[in-house]
């Protein structure tokens, strides 16, 4: 049987390529994309995404393409096929537990199967594909995602990722919009290189992209650039391109009622559009991280936000500004000297503070405290303020979301006799996880009752790489709002304001959708219940209605004045059956799905998940885990409940005995935990990550340290790059979804594993010591610098004599387990180091035995000696 491997991760269709046999003396040359079309069906805001990319391998000798693209973070894989050598390979979804066990078989039998990293690029989650290609041999890849548009700012916004990362011949990508109103607002900006944010937003149309209005309902979008475009869209760079193409646009609203109800196969769904009315009073708390690790370029990024963020509050508006890092201030604008100053419990054993008494009165917000109208002349003082504000110390997030939730209820408006605020907002920003005080992530949920009726929205913004991004996510979740990361990056000031923008202007607060109970299913009913209701966003309500009901009726409640919002009386839109698959179902179904993990998210604490052992009824949010899951698999999504398996033979047909497999996200993980891990490598499955992967879960520390240069593409080494470290990726946020088969290998005997596992190689990080070709690394605490080789390089390439029959070969090609587990550094060099020569340099090289056994028995009889 015939052997592949395939590595599918949740990217930017990149291609990169390492050599799998042994080259002759002419030149391998590079895998090629010579086609790669996307294609976007959007009906009512669901978007269905087509990914088709063939690949060549004009070499004569075999060669492994990693194959990457980019998918946007709230969209689900649903269908994968890869076809090559004129065989077929299909994906299917199944529950995770399942796919672990498959995973260990597939180890235990032999066979190679391996964990990827995968990373974000702003938002997004990366799937990567590894193969090899036979000599002149061709692939076919095939993914389709799909996502429901979320409508931000008064439109709805379509991204493709495209990275090829070199000139493609034939490149196209077509986007259909099918609305039942009209489409009013469309901008397609020019093909952007850069993630960055750009408030310079026009409503024109690039130049490179084709616009055809069959009706006022229809769009199609055509963007393909020629080799010569996309040369000058790279900035005159012949490695082509890297960015996104966008589309946004909005629909006829004017003339029609808020609500539009679409209805198809017996399921519905129920647009909701606040009406753009004067924005509600607000009072906005802002919670602001001001520790050590805030010092430097992020405290000035962060002034210069707060700067623009203080002149967008209303006059109508009231605020208070929290500073925190080992204390809480509640900063007084009347008197500064007055603020209120809440100190932790303890002290932290990482800063040098004092002991603090516990004493109840000194950690409670005062209860005639006040809150600040937005004037000129409080905005001038709070500005002053923020600009005095200097980064030390350790962060006390436990006491200053509990300060925030205080001041929410017990302030009242400075100069007045109110007694309470309207539409309190609290956004919370952090750099880091909490050092100081209660840091047990349980006791701080629990601050935040799972009740939402009447609680206080918590916006939480992660600024930068070492922020909490999944505690944040759930604190947020829990506290019916979400939480969003802010890039290290040179626009992080415009994206703290764009992210305010978001949330400024609430419509309406406690929006509740109500139907006829005789009418619609109840129990398959999304989220009926909304707390706050934003300006250009849009609410959605999917279900199913009884078998014989045409006609929905029902109303949208809201606290806004006792402002009824009816829906129409009229029949819903059917949606006219045409060639496409039964989409109003699966969108329902893509919604209670998101919707469910958020229920488990924020409902889940690891006290609860302990406790439930000694019950049999099951909490809330397992059984929310559990519908998810029971949705994933019946309608194919891959997600974090679920893994994506595929098996061939070579016959095309399904192997029982000894199944190719794929696994999304870390199969040691704990239970209740759904934020998959940095993936690692096991067997022969060394270098299938690319340039822009990460380390192995349990070494991700040292994958950070080998991450400050860049790496050229086609290493063998498990680490991030510094560019994409500091700017694109966020190991934390990702849906790790890595898909395993069997590789065939001219060394089945020998297994290895990834470089970052060895943790006495250490990086040379000084100087100018990388090429395309070879990297600088020390042994242990050795000052002598040992270059090695790329994988690309190290084939057929030998070195020094070496005994026990065993052959000095290039330490890329020959990782062994027993480096990181039985093997010190100076037992290395003195037992199995060799040197081994190319174009005249020495690399560094190991003494390579024939099979695992020969290497044990000899560290054995070492040990003895």
């Amino acid at each position: 049987m015939r052997l592949c491997v395939l590595v599918l991760a949740l990217v930017a269709v990149t291609i990169t390529s390492k050599v799998t046999a042994a080259p002759t003396e002419k030149q391998v040359v590079t895998p090629k994309i010579y086609f790669l079309h996307i294609k976007s069906d959007i009906r009512a805001r669901y978007a269905k995404t087509f990914v088709t990319s063939k690949v060549v391998n004009p070499s004569d000798k075999a060669q492994e393409v990693v194959y990457q693209m980019t998918i946007p973070e709230t969209a689900f894989i649903s269908n994968f096929t890869m076809l090559l050598d004129d065989e077929l390979m299909k994906g299917q979804v199944k529950e995770r537990t399942e796919a672990k066990h498959e995973y260990h078989a597939a180890k235990e039998s032999g066979q190679t199967a391996g964990h990827v990293a995968t990373a974000t690029v702003r938002d997004s989650n990366q799937v990567r594909i590894s193969v090899n290609v036979g000599p002149q041999s061709k692939v076919t890849f095939n993914v389709t995602y799909e996502e429901l548009l979320v409508r931000r700012k008064g439109r709805y916004e379509l991204s493709i990722n495209v990275n090829p990362r070199q000139v493609v011949p034939d490149l196209a990508i077509d986007v259909f919009i099918k609305e039942n109103r009209n489409i009013t607002l469309l901008q397609v900006p020019e093909f952007r290189s850069s993630n960055e944010i750009d408030f310079d937003e026009i409503d024109e149309i690039s130049n490179l992209t084709q616009v055809q209005r069959t009706s006022k309902q229809k769009l199609h979008l055509h963007f393909a650039p020629s080799e010569s475009d996309q040369i000058r869209l790279a900035g005159n760079d012949k490695s082509g391109l890297g960015g996104r193409f966008v589309v946004r646009y909005d629909v006829d609203r004017k003339n029609q009622p808020e609500s539009e109800i679409l209805t198809r196969d017996g399921y519905f769904v129920h647009f909701f559009t606040p009406p753009e009315e004067k924005p509600l009073p607000k009072h906005v708390v802002f919670v602001l991280d001001v520790s050590g690790s805030m010092y430097g370029k992020k405290m000035v990024q962060l002034k210069e936000a707060m700067n623009a963020i203080l002149d967008e509050l209303r006059p109508q508006d009231y605020f208070n500004l929290i500073e925190f890092s080992h204390p809480v201030t509640i900063l007084n604008l009347d008197t500064p000297s007055n603020s209120t100053v809440i100190q932790p419990a303890e002290s932290s054993p990482w800063y040098d503070q004092p002991p603090v008494s516990p004493d109840p009165a000194l950690r409670t917000v005062p209860d005639n405290i006040n809150a600040y109208p937005a004037t000129q002349f409080y905005i001038n003082i709070a500005k002053e303020a923020v600009e005095k504000m200097t980064a030390t110390g350790g962060t006390n997030i436990h006491d200053s979301v509990k300060a925030a939730i205080e001041l929410t209820q017990k302030a009242v408006p400075n100069n007045s006799t109110e007694t309470k605020l309207p539409a309190p907002i609290i956004i919370f920003l952090t750099d880091g996880e909490a050092t100081v005080g209660e840091t047990g992530a349980d006791k701080i949920l629990e601050l935040i009752s799972t009740d939402r009726d009447g609680g206080v929205p918590i916006f939480s913004l992660a600024f930068g790489d070492d922020a909490d991004l999944k505690f944040l996510k759930r604190l947020s979740l829990r506290a019916g709002a979400f939480a969003r990361k802010i890039y290290e990056a040179s626009d992080a000031a415009l994206q703290l304001r764009d992210f305010y923008r978001q949330v400024a202007s609430p419509l309406l607060t406690n929006a509740t959708f109500e139907y006829d109970k005789e009418k619609v299913e109840g129990k398959v009913l999304t989220k009926q219940k909304f707390g706050l209701v934003f300006s250009g966003s849009e609410l959605v309500v999917a279900g199913k209605l009884i078998s014989g009901v045409e006609r929905l009726d029902g109303n949208v409640l809201t606290s806004r004045g006792n402002y009824l919002l009816p829906v129409p009386g009229e029949n819903p839109t059917p949606i006219a059956r045409d060639t496409e698959d039964n989409f109003l179902e699966r969108l329902w179904a893509f919604l209670s799905i998101k919707q469910k993990l958020d229920q488990y998210e924020a409902g889940r604490l690891e006290s609860t998940a302990a406790a439930k052992n000694a019950s049999e009824e099951k909490p809330s949010f397992e059984v929310a885990k559990g519908d998810a899951l029971r949705l994933a698999l019946q309608f194919s999504f891959v997600t974090p409940v679920t893994s994506l398996v595929v098996v061939k033979s070579d016959d095309g047909t399904a192997n029982e005995k000894e199944p190719s497999k794929v696994v999304i996200g870390n199969e040691e993980e704990e239970e209740n935990e759904l934020t998959p891990y940095v993936g690692s490598s096991y067997h022969n499955a060394i270098a299938l990550q690319s340039v822009s992967t990460a380390g192995s879960a349990d070494l991700h520390r040292v994958s950070w340290n080998m991450a400050h240069r860049i790496k050229p593409a086609g290493w063998g080494f498990a680490a991030a790059t510094k560019e994409s470290a500091e700017s694109d990726f966020d190991s934390d946020a990702v849906l790790d979804a890595t898909l395993t088969s069997t590789l065939e290998t001219t060394t089945p005997e020998i297994s290895t594993v990834p470089i970052s596992q060895i943790s006495w190689l250490i990086p040379e990080l000084q100087g100018n010591c990388s090429t395309d070709d070879w990297q600088c690394f020390k042994i242990g605490n050795s000052s002598e610098v040992q270059k090695v080789l790329s994988f690309n390089k190290s084939q057929n390439v030998t070195g020094d004599i070496c005994a026990n029959n065993d052959v000095c070969k290039p330490f890329t090609t020959c990782i062994l387990p027993e480096f990181s587990t039985d093997t010190s550094s100076d037992a290395f060099v003195q037992n199995l180091k060799c040197d081994v020569l190319l174009d005249g340099d020495k690399f560094l090289g190991v003494c390579c035995p024939q099979n695992n056994s020969s290497l044990t028995t000899r560290l054995e009889a070492e040990a003895v000696d």
